[in-house]
């Protein structure tokens, strides 16, 4: 570029009137430790990083104290229930519109069934326009279809959960925005301190010097998260490996399902569940390799970019978000869903050959940094939200 069109450009850009701060309000049922709530925090943050006022509406939980000293605000409803026909639904919508005539909003984003009721009822008697993200698949039922609520736009977190909103709620393509999920990569890159580590082991009796195989997942009832299938994958394994660790995070009604599962397959000196973990560095850098056997689909698969963020290699089921994630033997590996024979060679090849596995680990972090990173998944939000509330 010649220099005096080079000047020019920086003369404008050094002019050019940066667009006016938003009042956003994030709608979520709880603030537990869990996938949906580290979206809907790592969103705020980066928001508020660029200026933006911004507000969390939940039913309150252990991350609430994360926000101390950040800058954003919480208020509490009573969103933490999955019954959208509850009064309580219906009240918190009543005082949080007289709490939002006193703080106005520029724009309501829900991120839970609940939320979505909620911001659906306030955009309508506030004039508000909301936005509702998706972030996972959902039987139709009689309230889904009285009451749709999903948002002048809508986000969807990965195409099959965009490809879901059209044909079973029959959203129209021109109101669906695919944005996909994003991590802090540089966060995660960082190593949590060796104290950290030490304590963590000695909490979840985790031996050193042997292959520790991961996941990370709610405990969900009916198996979605696959563990099971890691169980069974890690039972063949350990004729090679005899010394193979299993480290488990995450809570919840399957817990006792697949602790009796590790019984069972005979397992337990070498399977450590760790509950829910809110740094979840620190169960990452304990692991060598990462599985992720779902074993149908999942909306997106947080859990997963995290740990590709932090550099390990990952093998995943073939199935929902994860063929758009991970590029087979070149960012991670694939495996047919429920097939244990197959994950437990991928485990067992990547355990047994280094090499391999930091070399997929670095590329499967650099292909985070590049199409799944916090800012990009910002940026993208970010103009969603222009599209609904112009400049001034």
């Amino acid at each position: 570029m010649p220099r005096s069109r080079c000047s020019a450009s920086l003369k404008r850009t050094r002019l050019r009137r940066p667009e006016p701060a938003m009042r956003i309000v994030h709608f979520t049922s709880h603030l537990n430790i869990g996938g949906v709530s580290r979206h809907v925090l790592a969103l705020a943050f980066a928001m508020r990083r660029r200026g933006h006022h911004v507000t969390l509406v939940s039913g309150g939980g252990e991350l609430v104290k994360s926000l101390q000293g950040t800058g954003i605000e919480h208020w509490h409803a009573p969103l933490h229930t999955s019954v959208e026909f509850s009064p309580q639904v219906w009240r918190a919508a009543f005082h949080l519109a007289a709490r939002l005539a006193q703080q106005p909003a520029d724009i309501l984003h829900a991120h839970t069934r609940v939320g979505q009721l909620v911001a659906h009822r306030l955009s309508r008697r506030l004039k508000i326009p909301y936005v509702a993200t998706w972030h996972g698949f959902f039987r139709p039922n009689p309230g889904r279809w009285l009451w749709p609520c999903t948002g002048r736009l809508t986000i969807a977190v990965s195409e099959p959960v965009r490809q879901h909103l059209e044909t079973a709620f029959r959203v129209p393509a021109g109101r669906i925005r695919l944005i996909p999920n994003g991590v802090d990569v540089e966060h995660f890159a960082q190593p949590p301190e060796p104290s950290s580590l030490e304590a963590a082991r000695a909490r979840w009796s985790l031996p050193t010097g042997c292959p520790v195989v991961g996941s990370m997942g709610r405990l969900a009832s009916g198996g979605v998260k696959g563990f099971d299938i890691l169980l069974a994958a890690v039972q063949r394994l350990k004729a090679d490996l005899p010394s193979v660790q299993v480290l488990i995070v995450g809570e919840g009604p399957r817990r006792e399902f697949l602790e009796q599962e590790t019984t069972r397959l005979q397992l337990r000196e070498c399977v450590h569940f760790a509950g829910a973990v809110e740094d979840v560095r620190v169960p990452l850098a304990l692991m060598d390799v990462f599985a992720f056997p779902v074993r149908w689909q999942e909306g997106f698969g947080l859990a997963l970019i995290e740990a590709m963020a932090a550099g390990k290699p990952a093998v995943a089921s073939r199935t929902g978000a994860a063929p758009s994630i991970i590029e087979n033997d070149s960012t991670g590996r694939l495996v047919p869903v429920e097939d244990v024979q197959a994950l437990a060679g991928a485990l067992r090849q990547l355990l047994q050959d280094p090499a391999t596995a930091q070399r997929l680990g670095r590329a499967g972090q650099q292909r985070v940094r590049q199409a799944f990173s916090l800012e990009r998944m910002a940026d993208q939000v970010e103009a969603v939200y222009r599209e609904l509330v112009p400049a001034a």
